[in-house]
């Protein structure tokens, strides 16, 4: 069990708030969208249907994550949930396309990981001009 532990910290440990966030929202989309993609067939769907799955991951994913960190480990729902939304609606838009272009089911997961760390460091750079101008949230 010790390391997993060390594996994870040398991993993440580094990363900001909004990254590990964005991966947990990317590991669950992906997951989705490798058990789904050999239903999917070849051809690259429309984009509305890309944004239509997208969406329906974002949600599932982002209920997860304001139910793991708003609830359960009591960052409070209300400092979770907007920037979640937003966090998880990008990560689940990029994790999908970039899913039906690759069609690997195998590295979903990892992609949608991946995909969710670098719009979590992105966000994050974002978000610190905002958190010191109004004095909520810590650390980005």
């Amino acid at each position: 069990m010790k390391a997993f532990i060390l594996l994870g910290q040398l991993l993440f440990g580094k990363l900001p708030f909004c990254s590990l966030v964005g991966g947990i929202i990317g590991v669950i989309v992906g997951t989705f969208m490798s058990l789904t993609q050999d239903a999917l067939g070849t051809a690259m769907p429309p984009m509305t249907d890309i944004i239509t799955r997208s969406l329906l991951l974002a949600l599932v994913a982002w209920v997860f994550v304001v139910l793991l960190f708003g609830v359960w480990l009591r960052y409070g729902i209300t400092q979770i949930a907007a920037p979640a939304a937003v966090n998880a609606i990008l990560t689940s838009f990029f994790t999908v396309w970039f899913n039906l272009l690759i069609r690997v089911a195998w590295l979903a997961p990892l992609i949608g990981l991946l995909v969710g760390i670098l719009i979590g460091l992105i966000l994050c750079r974002f978000c610190r001009p905002l958190v010191r101008a109004t004095g909520r949230l810590t650390d980005g």
